[in-house]
């Protein structure tokens, strides 16, 4: 609501209950304003009307009395604006006096008292609304539909999500509510892997947040280039044009649109040219009236990359302490509107630098709010005393970005139960909280709209009660039956379903009679959604997932790494790939000669069927191949190698080893090998590079080197041995990796160790931008179904450490 409206406003609605034969007569919903209503309003008013088959007329006065206004099934509105928002902050507490939620400035910002008075039986036949803004005169509009159709003396029981006061007042007649959202920053980030959704998608994800009191959508899907890999690249005029959309749409939703921006993968941060690249960008998509913008440093590099940010900054933190605030005061120089949310490379407990976190903490300006996961990227719970925690770390209460309903793992299975393990008191340790949902936007809006009720009212919320609600209001009295199939097939965890055993590599059987006859089952439920009308929207996103789930199946039935068991089952057969190393009972020289390593335990790589990317430039085994030779001893393991790469491409250090040609072993150095439930923190991902046999330097790093907790801090490149030399085809190299890796004393004859390994080749890209390069990457592990996966250690190989017949 603008300050021109915080006067004395009457709107006169009359409705009729939604029942009308040919030739009646419909409502006619009078809103009168001593001054002009926001335009938004008005549209919301007409739609309301539509929806209940009236029509509307505005008028500068309150009509004289007439007996057609009072008739049963009419209603009488008035709407008043305090002048004053301390008295209407005053007057929110009186009525709410009791609730656990306190009233504050900003949310009696989105507050309003609503007032109904019923005259014909339950039919309101007067409502008086008090709101001081537009936005609060909006939500209390979102409540009409139920006052139409709820009795008085059930509207505390049958409100969904209940407000923070109802009072009845003269025997039942009047009904005040008294509400505020109890969180303040509401909504959905488009967050997540994979396919993003379309532009209807996102204009319906955000009249759905406007229908259910959300106010906040972050644009910032990660397979959109111009977000990410490109966000140096203005945006071409069609995707300007649905960016503006997008945004109109958001306005008139009443909901909060947010563009953010991913540069940290390749950004220079000390570089005024970069900086200046940033802001253009952010300043063209302010040009469509967006005021709120997010810096997403997330899932990028944790140190600093660039010579340039290392010989200005000493840490990572420093150097995104410079960044956002330089950005923030540029928004701010713009227009005092502005604002500006930030996701840290640090943003869950589950790993990460904590030192970082606390300097970033410590630095930002304390206006511009800070996401957090929660313990995990993927919590089952958060409660107030993690994020007062993580509170005191940022100086700020955390805004939580809620992975909850993500399913860019796993797209085929869907999330649908209600939100659940959310503490009823998490509003008062945290700025907001919003969603990274799933693909399919219309499956998402289930679950969603029972978030939406947990936010605006935590405390009286019930899962249960909300689910079903979201179901019959989304798609229907019928709805329940109808999807009945379908939510149980997706009940509960993922990690429990029968389409778990197929999705991930277990060493379990699967019951392959048992998968089909659910996939079966899916595919029923989905002709019938497909075949009964409301679903129209629904039903083709959740169409394709049974062919999915089939084709799955069928790969790995037909994968002879699969055993074949009694019953139809089938199981992963470990002995099949299971990989070797020789015993050398004196220790070798390392000098980066492959020939030793020879009358041992070598490995190929030199198939096509070993490619996992790249294989349509492989050429052939002289453009691009190796040999791998696995030993160990009491105290180390080792690997000798040899690349054929006549072109070797490495000129990088550090992290950035990962875009040139390397070497790559994934180890679980846990001991003994067995499948463990969450984050594995004994696995290494490490890339062991050769340089390039002139000003680059070989080393070593370790991917994601932040899964908590290590035992120790490691140096790696001091820590592991690795000798090279260049070879007439390509380069050959000994590594040793001691057994304090493995937190023992030494190795044992028949010992296993979960390993796999690879290789890879490089190709330069011609733009010095480009942070994508093209590679060949060969795996040990032949099994495209299931490929090394460092955050599961259930798909590495087994290594078993041979013994000698002569060791004594």
């Amino acid at each position: 609501m603008t300050s021109a409206m915080r006067v004395f406003l009457a709107l006169v609605l009359l409705t009729l209950i939604p029942c009308f034969s040919a030739g009646q007569a419909h409502s006619i919903w009078t809103v009168v304003s001593a001054t002009q209503i926001d335009s938004r309003i008005q549209r919301q008013l007409k739609r309301l009307a539509t929806e209940h088959h009236a029509s509307v007329r505005f008028s500068r006065q309150a009509p004289h009395y007439d007996e057609r206004l009072t008739r049963s099934g009419n209603l009488v509105l008035e709407f008043r604006a305090p002048q004053d928002p301390v008295a209407f902050l005053a007057d929110l507490k009186q009525a709410t006096r009791g609730s656990a939620v306190e009233v504050t400035r900003q949310r009696a910002n989105e507050g309003y008292i609503l007032q109904s008075t019923s005259s014909h039986g339950s039919v309101p036949s007067g409502v008086h609304i008090e709101a001081a803004t537009a936005a609060g005169l909006h939500l209390a509009l979102l409540r009409i539909p139920d006052l139409l159709v709820i009795p008085p003396a059930n509207l505390s029981r049958d409100l969904v999500p209940l407000p923070q006061a109802v009072h009845l007042k003269r025997n039942g007649t009047e009904a005040v509510l008294a509400d505020y959202p109890s969180f303040p920053s509401r909504g959905v980030v488009e967050g997540f892997y994979g396919h993003p959704w379309s532009h209807d998608d996102r204009l319906d994800i955000l009249r759905f947040e406007g229908q259910h009191g959300m106010n906040l959508y972050i644009y910032a899907p990660k397979d959109d280039p111009y977000h990410r890999k490109l966000w140096r690249e203005p945006y071409p005029p069609e995707q300007m044009k649905r960016l503006s959309e997008l945004a109109d749409t958001a306005k008139e939703n009443f909901v909060d649109f947010t563009f953010a921006i991913s540069p940290g993968l390749s950004m220079t941060y000390s570089s005024d040219a970069e900086f200046q690249t940033l802001t253009r960008k952010l300043d063209s998509v302010s040009h469509l009236g967006v005021t709120s913008f997010a810096l997403f440093l997330d899932d990028v590099p944790q140190e600093l990359v660039h010579l340039e940010d290392r010989e200005r900054f000493k840490t990572l933190a420093q150097a995104h302490l410079y960044l956002i605030n330089r950005l923030y005061d540029h928004l701010k120089s713009l227009s005092p509107q502005n604002r500006l949310m930030v996701c840290p490379t640090t943003y869950t407990n589950e790993w990460g630098d904590r030192e970082y976190i606390k300097d970033l903490g410590a630095g930002v300006n304390p206006d511009v709010p800070m996401n957090w996961t929660g313990t995990e990227v993927i919590p089952k719970k958060i409660t107030v005393a993690e994020a007062a925690e993580w509170g005191r770390y940022l100086h700020r209460k955390p805004l939580v970005w809620d992975n909850l309903l993500a399913n860019d793992g796993h797209p085929s299975w869907l999330i649908l139960d209600p939100v659940r393990e959310r503490e009823t008191n998490l509003f008062s340790a945290v700025a907001g909280l919003f969603s990274n949902p799933m693909s399919q936007a219309h499956a998402s809006m289930i679950p969603l709209q029972t978030l939406a009720d947990y936010l605006w009212n935590p405390v009286t919320y019930d899962p249960d009660k909300s689910h079903r609600h979201a179901i019959i209001s989304q798609y229907g009295k019928n709805a329940e039956a109808a999807l009945a199939p379908l939510l149980q097939i997706f009940a509960g965890d993922a990690q429990a379903s029968l389409f778990a055993s197929i999705l991930e590599e277990r060493w379990s059987p699967v019951d392959v009679p048992a998968v089909e006859s659910e996939i079966s089952r899916l595919r029923s439920v989905v002709t019938s959604l497909q075949s009964q009308p409301g679903f129209e929207k629904l039903a083709p996103e959740i169409s394709p997932i049974p062919d999915l789930l089939q084709e799955q199946l069928k790969r790995i039935s037909a994968d002879s790494a699969f055993k074949h068991l009694p019953a139809g089952k089938i199981q992963w057969d470990r002995e099949q790939d299971i990989l070797r190393a020789s015993y050398l009972p004196a220790s070798p020289v390392l000098d980066g000669d492959f020939a030793k390593w020879e009358s041992g335990s070598v490995h190929q790589l030199n198939r096509r069927s070993q490619i996992m990317d790249g294989e349509d430039l492989w050429q052939g085994t002289s453009q691009f191949s190796a040999r791998i030779a696995l030993a160990w001893d009491d105290t180390n393991l080792y690997f000798g190698v040899d690349v054929t790469d006549p072109q070797l491409y490495q000129p990088f250090s550090g992290r950035e080893i990962l875009k040139g040609s390397a070497l790559r072993l994934v180890v679980d150095t846990t001991l003994p090998i067995a499948v463990k439930p969450g984050r594995p923190a004994g696995v290494f991902d490490l890339y062991v590079s050769p340089g390039n046999f002139a000003d680059v330097r070989p080393s070593i790093y370790c991917n994601e080197d932040f899964f908590p907790p290590r035992s120790r801090p490691h140096n790696y490149n001091q820590e592991i041995t690795a000798v090279w030399r260049k070879t007439p085809s390509g380069f050959s190299g000994d590594i040793a990796i001691p057994a304090s890796f493995f937190e023992r004393e030494g190795f044992v004859p028949a010992q296993e160790v979960a390993l796999s390994f690879g290789v890879q080749k490089t190709f330069p890209s011609e733009d010095p931008f480009d942070d994508y390069q093209e590679q060949i990457v060969f795996s040990s592990k032949e099994s495209k179904l299931f490929p090394v996966e460092p955050q599961s250690p259930a798909t590495l190989q087994r290594m078993v450490l041979e013994g000698a017949a002569d060791r004594q």
